[in-house]
């Protein structure tokens, strides 16, 4: 038997009787099943043939997928678990989600039948559509079809709708589709009437506004082919240039921006006859006043007196009476167009009148004149109030340097491009018709884009790895914008108000392109010519200078250094000075790059020097670092003369350039011993022989090498004996390196006791040289 102990408990059983209830307007579903023995928790899972996965968990056997997409079938799966295990099988079943609402829903009103065709696109899963057409209201029109079109008829004028459509399968219903509003036809305007303006004329028809209209057009069907028409959105229109005694029909018809409505009812005017002809009237530029002529016509006597009448646009009225045939009109106004007329009696409506003579003034000088400029173009974009009577406008532009631009135009508005920089313009405008032109617009100055900064510079700083970057003022600018452009097109910014400012946070080792932008608040110049520069490394610090022992009347100089922090760095030692401190002696040594912190160069003996050391990358080169001086060990002594016997001498030397002491070393027993040290330029000693002596020149940086060339001989030590009377024996030391000696005996008499010239001399010893 096997012990029961040795088997896990098993996991729970897998749910069963899996119900799902799909709630269409939130696209959720609500699932239900039956409890599993030892469940503690449940899992339930949607997946989608698209991949889409919802979840929830339960500890009781219901729980709500959230979340379900619309026209999907999606596979649920409920899990149960305990503490320990999940059950393997689970309860599965298929639930099919609502229909997505329908697109692109478009809605015509067929203006002419007073219906509307509403179309979507088809969706083969949908059992039918439901439409609504929903007005301000509330009122509602709506259809259900199988197609993907429905039409709704019997449409009320002036109705603006709202179309959405809604797709249905097995009783569930898809939200409704985005909608589209549409309107019915404007109704007919009401309360149509006019009135006949005989001096201009015109006629002033006045309506009811209609619902659902956005503006309206009168119509003047005259007999014999005369019409006339206006247009307006509000609910009064003057019909223009009737002809005279003319029978003319009115009507009204709305419109919004799907359909005309109906024509409103008609009504009549009868323009006056005019019997008056031959009526001509004319301005002068720049004149207040209207000259009119005519000629007397039809049955009118000449001793009637004349009324002359003239409407301007604007309504007001000149008139002027006269019993002859002309008469001037004061008073007149640039910007209107008059119509005049002529009549025997103040009855302009009367037959005794001419027909209307129409004037047009001058424009006025156009209002307003607004500069806006155009950043792209480099120029300007100018615009003004519009003359009602101009035909044309000139706009000009005269700069400050004598530069003067226009252009023409037929609207209230007008470019120039290509515009110098950093130029003020005043601009003016002048309007014209075929008869005159107006004075000028008041001047508005204009000041155009700056000019690019030019002069500029830029100071990399590499201790706070910054550049400086300066420039020269351009008129008309506000404010400067410097940029440094990275080789990976990064770029760093400043903004200054002045001629300088400062890039921070440049990268060492990095290559930039420095430029400079000038702004007048509006636009930007273009861009300084590129300015490349590094941010170059900084000088090595720390420098130290050392030198080694002479050898061969050089010495080796050490210079070392700190690393500098930047990537990819190497560093030349520069070193520069005088041999012998002739100025006319000069010399240059340099290192070859490296990365290492340290070089050696070899320098003459007795040389100044000036050593700096700098660093570069691909940036650039950093400045010399700060020079150490000094000066290297003196050259070896010349003209050493050794003068005396071995017993008591002097020796001498000439001087060392930049020596500050010199020493004598005796080097008879193969060592160096010093017998002498002194700051002068000679040392006396005893008992020591020439030939066994070396004498070096020091200083700071060293001592010079020996010279060992020693001139000059020893003084020999003389014994003399006296023979005879006459004869004298002269012996002496042999000296070292003597290759003859010369004996000298001079005899020593006593001074004579008298007062005189001594005798002559006739005993003294002629020299003799003797050999050794």
């Amino acid at each position: 038997m096997i012990p029961l102990s040795m088997f896990s408990p098993p996991g729970p059983c897998a749910p069963g009787n899996l119900h799902t209830n799909l709630q269409c307007i939130t696209n959720s579903t609500s699932l239900m099943w039956d409890k599993s023995p030892g469940a503690l928790q449940y899992l339930a899972t949607g997946r989608s043939a698209s991949g889409h996965v919802t979840s929830c968990n339960s500890s009781d056997t219901y729980c709500d997928l959230t979340g379900l997409q619309c026209g999907q079938v999606y596979n649920v799966s409920v899990h149960s678990a305990d503490t320990v295990c999940r059950s393997i099988q689970t309860v599965r079943s298929d639930l099919q989600t609502a229909l997505c609402p329908p697109q692109n829903v478009d809605a015509q009103v067929l203006c002419a039948s007073g219906s509307m065709l509403v179309t979507w696109d088809p969706d083969t899963d949908a059992q039918f559509f439901l439409l609504d057409a929903v007005t301000e209201a509330g009122s509602s029109h709506s259809c259900n079809t199988t197609a993907n079109q429905c039409s709704i008829s019997n449409l009320t004028c002036g109705e603006s709708f709202s179309v959405q459509v809604t797709a249905v399968r097995g009783g569930c219903h898809s939200l409704p589709s985005q909608a589209v509003n549409v309107s019915s036809a404007p109704c007919m305007p009401t309360g149509v009437n006019g009135s006949q303006n005989c001096v201009a004329n015109s006629a002033w028809v006045s309506w009811v506004p209609a619902l659902g209209a956005d503006s309206y057009t009168v119509t003047a069907d005259g007999a014999g082919g005369y019409n006339s028409s206006c247009s307006t959105s509000g609910s009064t229109c003057e019909v223009p240039d009737l002809a005279c005694g003319v029978r003319y029909t009115f009507y009204v018809t709305a419109s919004n921006g799907h359909c005309e409505g109906p024509r409103s009812v008609t009504f009549s005017i009868e323009t006056a006859p005019c019997n008056l002809s031959s009526i001509m009237a004319y301005t002068q530029c720049h004149s207040s006043s209207i000259q009119v002529l005519w000629g007397p016509g039809g049955k009118l006597s000449t001793n009637h007196g004349y009324i002359v009448m003239a409407e301007a646009s604007d309504h007001s009225v000149l008139t002027c009476n006269s019993s002859a045939t002309s008469c001037d009109l004061e008073g007149a106004r640039c910007d209107l167009q008059y119509s005049v007329i002529v009549a025997v009696s103040s009855d302009t409506c009367s037959s005794l009148r001419s027909p209307p003579y129409r004037v047009t003034m001058e424009p006025c000088p156009p209002q307003d004149v607004v500069i806006k400029s155009s950043c792209e173009s480099r120029g300007v974009h100018v615009s003004w109030i519009p003359s009602p009577v101009a035909e044309a406008y000139v706009m000009t532009a005269v700069g400050g340097n004598g530069d003067v631009l226009s252009c023409n135009s037929s609207t209230n508005n007008c470019s120039l491009s290509g515009l110098r920089c950093s130029q003020q313009y005043n601009i003016s405008v002048f309007a014209s018709n075929q008869n005159c032109s107006s004075t000028a617009s008041q001047n508005v100055t204009f000041n155009t884009v700056p000019c690019k900064p030019d002069g500029v510079s830029v100071s990399v700083q590499c201790a706070n790895q910054s550049a400086q970057l300066s420039w020269r003022v351009r008129a008309g600018a506000e404010g400067y914008w410097g940029s440094a452009q990275a080789e990976d097109g990064s770029r760093l910014y400043c903004e200054s108000t002045g001629t300088s400012c400062t890039i921070e946070g440049l990268e060492c080792g990095a290559q930039y392109n420095f430029t400079v932008q000038a702004s007048d608040g509006t636009c930007n110049s273009s861009f300084s010519e590129p300015l490349p520069a590094g941010a170059a490394p900084c000088p090595p610090e720390n420098m130290r200078v050392t030198t080694l022992p002479m050898q061969n009347q050089a010495q080796y100089l050490r210079a070392s250094w700190t690393n500098v922090t930047c990537p990819n760095v190497q560093y030349l030692l520069e070193v520069t000075g005088c041999i012998l401190g002739d100025s006319q002696s000069q010399f240059e040594l340099a290192s070859y790059w490296t990365d290492t912190s340290f070089f050696e160069l070899l320098l003459p003996c007795g040389s100044s020097y000036n050593a700096t050391v700098k660093s570069s990358n691909s940036a650039g080169e950093s400045a010399p670092s700060v020079a150490v001086n000094g000066t290297t060990a003196p050259c070896p002594p010349q003209q050493v003369t050794f003068t005396g016997s071995i017993s008591s001498a002097t020796i001498s030397w000439n001087a060392s350039v930049y020596a500050t002491d010199y020493t004598v070393y005796d080097i008879s027993s193969g060592v160096w011993t010093q017998v002498c040290s002194t700051v002068q330029l000679s040392c006396s000693l005893t008992n020591i022989s020439y030939s066994n002596l070396e004498v070096t020149a020091s200083n700071a940086a060293g001592e010079s090498e020996p010279t060992r060339a020693i001139s000059g001989l020893a003084q020999p030590e003389v014994q003399v004996t006296v023979k005879t009377p006459n004869t004298l024996l002269v012996d002496w030391s042999p000296v070292e390196g003597a290759t003859y000696y010369s004996l000298v005996v001079q005899e020593q008499r006593p001074r004579p006791r008298h007062a005189g010239r001594p005798a002559p001399d006739t005993n003294r010893v002629r020299p003799e040289r003797r050999r050794h």
